[in-house]
């Protein structure tokens, strides 16, 4: 009996293991690579092709975000965005940033954008576009803030210089230092 017992047991085992290795994919049995370890970054998941919105304390949406992709790490409290796009406002005053990725940071309400930043702001029907590389968006006041190289084009005008604060939404701009404004007369 204990004999019979030990046959079926093994025969279980080795059936088992074959039907494991069968399943198995054949990458799986490669060698693997080592992985990058000064990175410590790891998501605690990710999602794609996600659209959400972002809401105040008045119930009033303050922001809508389109990424192809977000990685979500809760113990630092942060959300990476892949090639975000983001839009605030109404469809008379609005704002439409584009960036190559960005850093949400749910703590201080920012989202900090970087790489080939793009802001398009609609007020009434005056179009202005804000270009630089990086760029820190608070999403509950609008308020923008930047210290690096800009350049802001509007109807016939063209700003650059180094450093800005504004409110998009209201026309607000405080341009900090080297600026230079170009003014055509004439289109």
């Amino acid at each position: 009996m204990i004999k019979q017992f030990f046959i079926i047991s093994s025969a279980i085992i080795m059936i088992t293991g074959f039907l494991l290795i069968w399943d198995s994919s054949p990458e799986s049995f490669l060698e693997k690579k080592h992985i990058n370890t000064d990175r410590n970054l790891i998501a605690d998941s990710y999602m794609g092709q996600a659209s959400t919105s972002i809401f105040g304390t008045d119930g009033q949406r303050n922001l809508l975000l389109v990424t192809p992709k977000i990685e979500l790490f809760y113990k630092k409290g942060v959300a990476l965005f892949e090639k975000p796009v983001l839009v605030a406002g109404s469809s008379k005053n609005s704002v439409r940033l584009i960036a190559k990725s960005a850093l949400l940071v749910k703590e201080t309400n920012k989202i900090f954008m970087t790489g080939n930043v793009q802001l398009k702001s609609t007020l009434e029907n005056e179009i202005s576009t804000l270009s630089t590389e990086n760029l820190i968006y608070t999403f509950d006041s609008g308020q923008i803030e930047n210290d690096a190289f800009f350049s802001l084009k509007s109807h016939n005008t063209k700003l650059t210089g180094v450093g800005i604060t504004a409110k998009p939404l209201s026309g607000n701009y405080h341009f900090k230092k080297n600026i230079q404004a170009h003014y055509e007369t004439f289109r």
